[in-house]
């Protein structure tokens, strides 16, 4: 039974998707499936996988191009490692990660779920950015501690019908360990490791204004689906507090994205957004 199962949803990227190998290899731990749910129309890949399959337990899953959410659930199937970890084509793992999750399994054994950092090249935080940098995983920062490429789960402990829920987007890594902690799996934040991965935030200007209130009106439905009526309330007064804010300072179009991200935050408590993200 290999170690790691690393489930890899891919579309529309080589460039990235390749250095996300290469740091698989730099890794040099044995032991690792590497599980590629390929998304593309096209044979871009072939010769990615073709280097790499006398290095990992290598399983290729073609796939129609049907969201991140429904490729990782279909790569769940087919994973038989102890570790489940599910990197984004546009990520990447910093030498010995893999090593230093083992090691923290061996010496945690009662926890199921770790989630390490995340920073992008400039060593800024590009995910998981909670004002601790180590601590329980629980309903108050479960939103900013469960960035999806930075998370471990351990196998044995997981249901065996363990599953995204596929109408989210954002937030499906979030609800996923929401639900695996109301069944009592306990997990752990954990910012001394960390995998690399793009910074794509409001106040970086890499999102439209449209997928700002999008993101807003899936924090909305997590928090109601998940009874988190307080919270709700208080992120919602954290968008706004942070719009004036930034306002103040003259930044007008970021002050914009903060009000967008706030307006999908308060639509979202009432319902389900009629627009999905769709994520690759």
């Amino acid at each position: 039974m290999p170690r790691f199962s690393l489930i890899v949803p891919t579309a529309d990227r080589t460039v990235e998707f390749g250095r996300l190998l290469e740091s698989l290899i730099a890794q040099d731990y044995p032991g690792v499936e590497l599980i590629v749910v390929d998304q593309n129309e096209d044979d871009r890949l072939t010769s990615y996988l073709d280097s790499v399959q006398s290095i990992f337990k290598l399983i290729h899953i073609r796939a129609p191009k049907e969201g991140a959410s429904r490729a990782r659930n279909v790569g769940l199937k087919s994973a038989h490692g102890e570790i489940i970890a599910f990197p984004d084509d546009d990520c990447w793992y910093p030498p010995h990660l893999l090593t230093q999750i083992d090691k923290w399994f061996n010496e945690n054994s009662t926890y199921d779920i770790l989630s390490v950092g995340a920073l992008d090249d400039s060593g800024v935080p590009s995910g998981n950015r909670w004002f601790q940098s180590s601590c329980n995983i629980t309903t108050v920062n479960a939103l900013r501690t469960t960035f999806c490429n930075s998370l471990f789960f351990r196998r044995s402990s997981l249901p065996a019908q363990m599953e995204f829920d596929e109408s989210f987007f954002p937030g499906e890594e979030t609800d996923l360990v929401l639900r695996l902690m109301s069944s009592g799996l306990r997990a752990r934040f954990d910012r001394t490791r960390h995998i690399g991965h793009p910074r794509r935030d409001m106040m970086s200007g890499t999102v439209s204004i449209t997928r700002a209130v999008l993101y807003g009106q899936s924090i909305g439905r997590l928090t109601r689906k998940h009874g988190l009526f307080s919270l709700w309330a208080v992120l919602l007064g954290y968008d706004l507090c942070r719009a004036l804010a930034v306002m103040l300072t003259g930044r007008v179009k970021k002050a914009a994205y903060c009000f967008a991200h706030a307006l999908g935050v308060f639509k979202g408590i009432w319902k389900t957004p009629t627009v999905q993200l769709v994520r690759h």
